[in-house]
């Protein structure tokens, strides 16, 4: 009896798991944010700022090194962005209870994988229009319809809903001139201006709701050298917001694709209650792939610039979507429920 006991507790697995949560380990998950990080840092940053430095044998050196390091960081998170977009999607494809959800993901994969690779080798305008279109509605149906609460808590799907609906927005914008230019149409979408700014609002809207969904009963594990990270990165943003010339909203829109033209004491809460969230699931080993989302959504920015920033994002939708499973405390001990 004392076996079979046993034998019962070990294989009771944990509720609301994501689908894909068994195919991928969360280290490659790190592994992409780190890479993606890296990249950030010193090709979006680095480079485009180094231009700007004075001459000498010394600065040349350093931005060529950076130039380089960034660009081999850049290569391994596009193929590891890849490689992951496949396993998950695959995974999701094949695992979910509802077959025509799972054909919908499976037309949508392959569609977004078939765009991606028409454009890398071609590069015309319909094959980012299928591209694009495929990422939008796979992430719509990932976020909007995948995400799931688990324990009746629907702050997870808030946050996860605004992310979503302001990369849409962003789409709208996109594709809209995208069609234009196939059509040769030679006027502006209409409400694509309104679009692209109210999703800029939705993802200052999303920094507060990512604290009350993931942050709020955690923010206290930060610890004062996670205070001190957070701080120093919300204050350099602060300090360059005084300066008379427009560097801040230059590295902004280089960076996050933000182009700050909401009251600038909003953008700053923002990111310091993203951060704080950020930091403090990062430092809970159960709540792994939630940092790891965030992390690739903001790395991501509100407008990729490129098919491979598209994919983090992708990548960053999935994790959250699910994480927003798990979110509920356990309900009982032994069973295997974790919150994240």
């Amino acid at each position: 009896m004392l076996n079979g006991a046993a034998l019962r507790l070990v294989t009771i697995r944990p509720a609301e798991q994501p689908l894909w949560a068994d195919a991928v380990p969360p280290q490659l998950g790190v592994a992409l944010g780190a890479a993606a990080l890296l990249e950030t840092l010193l090709l979006r940053l680095v480079t485009r700022v180094g231009v700007h430095l004075p001459r000498g044998d010394a600065i040349s050196e350093a931005f060529q090194s950076a130039s380089f390091l960034g660009s081999l960081a850049f290569n391994f998170a596009s193929l590891l962005a890849i490689a992951l977009v496949v396993l998950i999607l695959g995974s999701v494809a094949l695992r979910t209870g509802s077959r025509p959800v799972g054909l919908a993901v499976t037309s949508l994969s392959l569609s977004m994988l078939w765009g991606l690779g028409l454009s890398l080798a071609t590069g015309s305008p319909a094959a980012d229009a299928l591209f694009g279109l495929s990422t939008a509605l796979l992430v719509g149906l990932m976020g909007l319809v995948l995400a799931k609460p688990a324990g009746g808590r629907w702050t997870p799907r808030l946050a996860l809903a605004l992310m979503v609906t302001a990369y849409l927005c962003y789409q709208y914008y996109t594709l809209a001139h995208l069609l234009y230019r196939i059509l040769d149409y030679p006027a502006l979408p209409p409400l694509s201006v309104t679009a692209l700014r109210l999703g800029e609002g939705l993802v200052v809207a999303a920094g507060f709701a990512v604290f009350w969904a993931w942050g709020a009963e955690r923010w206290r594990r930060v610890g004062p050298l996670g205070m001190m990270a957070v701080a120093a990165l919300v204050l350099a943003f602060a300090l360059a917001a005084l300066s008379p010339t427009s560097t801040t909203a230059i590295l902004a829109l280089w960076t996050t694709g933000l182009s700050l033209f909401l009251p600038f004491p909003l953008y700053m809460v923002s990111l310091a209650l993203y951060l704080l969230t950020l930091v403090a699931c990062w430092r809970r080993g159960d709540a792994l792939w939630t940092a790891s989302g965030l992390l690739l959504l903001v790395l991501a920015g509100y407008m990729p610039e490129a098919t491979y920033h598209h994919l983090l994002l992708v990548l960053g939708v999935a994790f959250l979507s699910g994480a927003a499973g798990q979110a509920a405390p356990s309900s009982a001990a032994g069973q295997g429920t974790s919150r994240i």
